[in-house]
């Protein structure tokens, strides 16, 4: 009786997550972007200190919901990309995120938001290798 409660109110709630949930393949990787996420694809990444450092700056953005993931921010150093978890309702300011990132030596490919939790929205951006 208490595991069909328990049931009953869980299916739910898992359901409403993967319905404001989109899938994307990211340098291999198949990757979930829940409502209220940013992925930005970021090259340069290659050991954890620098994942340490990227999600320390990311992390001090406003609107950073800091309840998830470390501190709001998430950076997977294989696969060249970092999350970050806004708040429900207020939206980090991506130029200031890309801002923050390329002064920090990484270059951005590609920003990934699904603020509607309907539609991923992607934003590209070309290398300059001079």
């Amino acid at each position: 009786m208490i595991k069909n409660s328990i049931y009953k109110l869980f299916l739910p709630v898992v359901l409403l997550v993967f319905i404001n949930a989109q899938i994307i393949e990211l340098n291999n990787k198949k990757v979930t972007i829940l409502k209220d996420e940013v992925v930005i694809e970021v090259r340069g990444l290659v050991c954890s200190f620098c994942a340490v450092g990227l999600q320390g700056g990311l992390s001090s953005l406003h609107n950073v919901d800091k309840e998830k993931y470390n501190n709001g921010v998430l950076v997977d150093i294989e696969h060249h990309f970092a999350v970050i978890a806004e708040i429900s309702g207020k939206d980090i300011n991506i130029d200031e995120a890309l801002t923050m990132i390329t002064k920090s030596g990484y270059e951005v490919f590609t920003v990934y938001t699904n603020r509607s939790g309907e539609k991923v929205e992607v934003r590209n951006f070309e290398v300059n290798n001079n």
